[in-house]
Order: C-alpha cells, then structure tokens, then sequence
C-alpha cells in the first residue's frame, strides 16, 4: 500500500514535470520583439532602423513621439542602444505576446514592405 502510494506520487511528478516543460517551450513560440518596455541598453537589442522610428510616429504623432521618443535615433545593435524609454528612447527587447502587452509595449508588423506599430 505504501508502496503504491510512493509509485503514484512519482509519476503524478514526473508527469507535472513534463507538463511544465512543455508549456515553458511553447511560451518560447510566442515572442515578440516588444518595444518600449526595456530600460537599457544592456536589456535592448540590435537594430533600431529609421522605418522603425517612422513607424512610431505615424501611430503616435508628431507631438507624443517627441515627447516619449524624442531622443531615439537608428542604430545598429544593443550597445549603441543607450537606456529606453525612460530617457526617450526607443528600444525593443524580445518579450512574450502577454509580457509585451502587459508591459504597455509595442509590436511592428511589416505588409506590403511598409512597417506599422500598434499596442502589443
């Protein structure tokens, strides 16, 4: 009896283990490059290109982009990346869909070779 107890108990752990396994590399499948929720550079990723940025300020504006984003300018890795939002700069950082959206962030999309941002 005892021994059927111990038995059901480790498979019912394996079998959690196996559970949670999967479920943590099928959230993998679901990232985004999420801009606008990393703080630094050390956090941001390579690559802000001008189509990028052009894309924020058709969504936003003029006004908003400048007052949230004004700072940000292309460039091409993490590094150069300086801090984010925090100092009106825009970064992205590879995020979940959920976190992302969470998070007040951003996705680009790109249709017909243009880019357009919207709310994660």
């Amino acid at each position: 009896m005892k021994k059927d107890r111990l038995l059901m108990a480790a498979i019912a752990g394996v079998t959690l283990g196996v559970t949670a396994s999967s479920r943590a590399i099928a959230g993998d499948k679901d990232e985004v490059k999420c801009w606008g929720i990393n703080s630094c550079g050390s956090h941001a990723k390579c690559s802000v290109g001008e189509d990028d940025l052009a894309a924020f300020k058709a969504l936003l504006g003029a006004k908003e982009y400048a007052a949230k984003y004004g700072k940000s300018s292309a460039h091409g890795c993490g590094s150069h990346a300086s801090c984010g939002g925090s100092s009106q700069i825009l970064n992205w950082m590879t995020a979940s869909a959920g976190e992302c959206k969470a998070k007040g962030g951003f996705v680009i999309e790109t249709a017909g070779g243009k880019k357009t941002a919207k709310k994660a």
